[in-house]
């Protein structure tokens, strides 16, 4: 029985390990936090990442839990709505489904049969390939040997730092801050957009309320409505600091002044249990297999998260890394399988970090004054379908082998 270890549990390492226990592996995965990881932002599952959802059979239940966000208003430093579009930001097609990443994890957690070993609290230490043998030192477990080792464990991948030396992590000149807050905007089901020189706030109601699972239950106001939002901040400068007392000051520094709602975010911001800080970068290597390791998804090919794209490339090299440990293939396989695919998404990133904001003050008020315009235009359809050429192209630049027999 071939031995997988798996290193983190989030989308990559959930969807792995589903599919290589369906197939008769024998898996473990490791993860440094104590349990699965709720919360996060929304995340798209698009293109042929929706593909392969429907083949692994998620796809309807993930459905349950998407943010059913029915319009996104773009506002001023007022407050005032000054355009309305349909769906989410970000969502490409009807079809499209739009999730916390929190809740889609739990979703392909669910997802993976009995018999898989989860190690929470630990991490991999060391590696040694050894043949067709890796021996794995974990930091609290002991020494184990399996057949592959596949590095699921995001942008600060430890099994990319121990199997692929050298720095492969590129910074695109922003970040982005997350947290929940309460939802004092009367919204539901819907987001709400301020745009500003270098800055963007998001502001974003949660999951479809009617979704319930045993592990988690939407928040709900008195109403019935959403008592909570997921707020996003998109903010230009260098690697974020890792102390979360010096994350704080970074993005309030880098707020100061704001307008509409930002002042009060800030405070929200600073007492956040969840807030998560991370820069808008990407991963780049040639390839992401040495021998019997291999990475998936951001550890080997975060296209950052301007794109929308890292979940569905993560559930896509998962889906293909599984198909190629089963038939026991070079791993060589996956990376050409993959290298457009990942080739198109990183460079449809690059023009999303260079427009995530406007740059001046009068860049800001044009682009107020063409969001204004913009569902008033002629053939306005033909422009917002222009407008996601790129998107479109990147999560549909893959053509789906044979499902794992």
């Amino acid at each position: 029985m071939t031995k997988v270890l798996i290193s983190g549990a989030s989308i990559a390492g959930n969807a792995l390990a589903a599919e290589l226990a369906r197939a008769g592996c024998a898996v473990t995965v490791v993860e440094r936090a104590p349990a699965i990881r709720p919360g996060g932002y929304a995340v798209d599952v698009r293109g042929v990442a929706l593909e392969v959802a429907e083949r692994m059979g998620v796809a309807a239940e993930a459905r349950r839990w998407q943010t059913d966000t029915e319009g996104t208003s773009f506002v001023d430093a007022d407050g005032k709505r000054i355009a309305t579009l349909p769906r989410g930001f970000g969502v490409l097609d009807p079809s499209d489904i739009e999730i916390m990443k929190g809740d889609f994890s739990g979703v392909l957690h669910e997802a993976v049969p009995p018999g898989v070993e989860w190690i929470f609290g630990d991490t991999v230490a060391a590696l040694d390939q050894r043949g067709e043998r890796v021996v794995v030192r974990l930091e609290r477990g002991g020494v184990r040997e399996f057949d592959y080792v596949a590095g699921c464990d995001g942008i600060h991948s430890r099994v990319r730092a121990l199997a692929f030396p050298g720095e492969h992590l590129h910074h695109l000149g922003s970040n982005t801050a997350v947290f929940t807050a309460p939802n004092e905007f009367g919204v539901e089901r819907w987001q709400l957009i301020h745009t500003m020189p270098g800055r963007v706030i998001s502001v974003k109601t949660d999951r479809d309320c009617q979704a319930t699972q045993a592990s988690s239950v939407p928040a709900q106001s008195a109403g019935g409505g959403s008592r909570d939002v997921k707020v996003t901040l998109l903010y230009g400068g260098g690697m974020p600091p890792r102390d979360r007392a010096e994350r704080v000051r970074s993005v309030e520094a880098a707020f100061a002044g704001a307008g509409w709602a930002g002042p009060r975010l800030l405070e929200r911001l600073r007492a956040a249990p969840d807030l998560y800080v991370a820069p808008n970068a990407q991963v780049r290597l040639p390839g992401w297999t040495a021998g019997r390791v291999a990475l998936v998804g951001d550890a080997g090919y975060a296209p950052s998260s301007l794109t929308g794209q890292g979940t569905g490339m993560a559930l896509v090299g998962a889906y293909l890394l599984a198909r190629h440990i089963v038939a026991g293939d070079d791993l060589r396989e996956y990376d050409r399988e993959l290298h457009e695919f990942v080739e198109v998404n990183q460079r449809a990133a690059l023009g999303a970090a260079r427009g995530f904001a406007p740059k001046s003050e009068l860049a800001a008020r044009m682009m107020s004054l063409s969001i204004r315009l913009l569902p008033y235009m002629p053939g306005r359809n033909l422009m917002f379908a222009a407008m996601t050429s790129q998107a479109r192209k990147a999560a549909n630049a893959l053509i789906l082998p044979s499902a794992i027999s």
